[in-house]
């Protein structure tokens, strides 16, 4: 049996949105999580250049302070691919300075797509109605009052 969804919640696509393990891989974008938490954007861009041009290389942070995760977006789709592989190739470990937190490994992985951005709300009803907004604005000024005090 198929299940009822109300006409509603098909205006909001946060009403329906994939789950994120069922969203498609990104072609040019690599996610990296578990990154030492000294290391900022700069740092992970020459990290991830050399194997093709990036484009973005993003560092989350909650204030000053590192999440421990970013994003490096390319230029080019198979570059991401490229740089995943060589990541998580046996025995490959990136040395990222001389911080005692550098000692931890560094996942890499394809990164998701994101979800398209919600619709804006409707204003007004139906058939073309641009509600009573709309109306006040469409109005023509209302002619000026004449003094009986003259």
């Amino acid at each position: 049996p198929l299940a009822y969804v109300p006409p509603q919640a098909a205006l909001y696509s946060h009403a329906m949105s994939t789950p994120l393990d069922q969203r498609p891989l990104s072609k040019t974008q690599i996610f990296c999580s578990n990154l030492p938490w000294s290391v900022n954007g700069k740092m992970l861009r020459q990290a991830f250049e050399e194997y093709g041009e990036v484009v973005d290389a993003f560092v989350a942070y909650n204030g000053r302070s590192s999440r421990g995760f970013g994003y490096v977006t390319y230029k080019v789709d198979g570059c991401a691919a490229k740089a995943v592989e060589a990541w998580n190739a046996d025995g490959f470990k990136h040395e990222w300075g001389d911080d005692e937190d550098s000692s931890r490994t560094t996942r890499v992985e394809m990164a998701r797509e994101r979800p398209k951005p919600r619709p804006e709300p409707r204003i007004g009803g139906r058939d073309g109605d641009r509600g009573e907004r709309a109306r006040i604005v469409s109005r023509a000024p209302r002619p000026l009052a004449v003094s009986s005090f003259l």
